[in-house]
């Protein structure tokens, strides 16, 4: 075989996590969903400030979450923007609105692309890509 023929697959996009979304992912990590939440109830999907009371990012802690959501919006990728998907395409990229409150950008996975629709009932599962895991919006809920 020559070297054109023995490729190897491309390698996912790198995860880049700032500080803020560390124990998010260090939970996805292990197989856990969190959000963080405010003393007043609020949720987020990253440690920062809260727009409810003020409070700052320190009255946040990190608890598990439902995962439960809907699709609030999505768009569907027919171009390989990054070389890990071109044999993945089409591809769906959502926004799901949590039933805790926060919007989360992710794929949605079991599902054709064409069944994909605004409100549609979804559930953050967590998946693997390369070397990390991921979240991902399932459509079997």
């Amino acid at each position: 075989m020559s070297e054109k023929e023995i490729q190897t697959a491309p390698t996912p996009p790198e995860r880049v996590v700032p500080v803020e979304d560390q124990p998010f992912w260090d939970a996805i990590d292990s197989d856990s969903f969190v959000l963080a939440r405010c003393t007043c109830g609020a949720y987020y999907a990253r440690l920062q400030a809260c727009l409810q009371c003020g409070a700052d990012a320190q009255a946040l802690t990190w608890v598990p979450a439902s995962g439960r959501g809907t699709v609030r919006t999505f768009i569907v990728f027919d171009k390989p923007y990054h070389p890990y998907f071109k044999e993945r395409l089409p591809y769906v990229v959502a926004v799901v609105a949590l039933e805790e409150g926060p919007e989360l950008t992710t794929n949605i996975v079991d599902a054709d692309a064409t069944n994909i629709t605004i409100g549609m009932p979804v559930r953050i599962v967590i998946g693997t890509r390369g070397q990390h895991q991921i979240h991902q919006a399932s459509a079997r809920v």
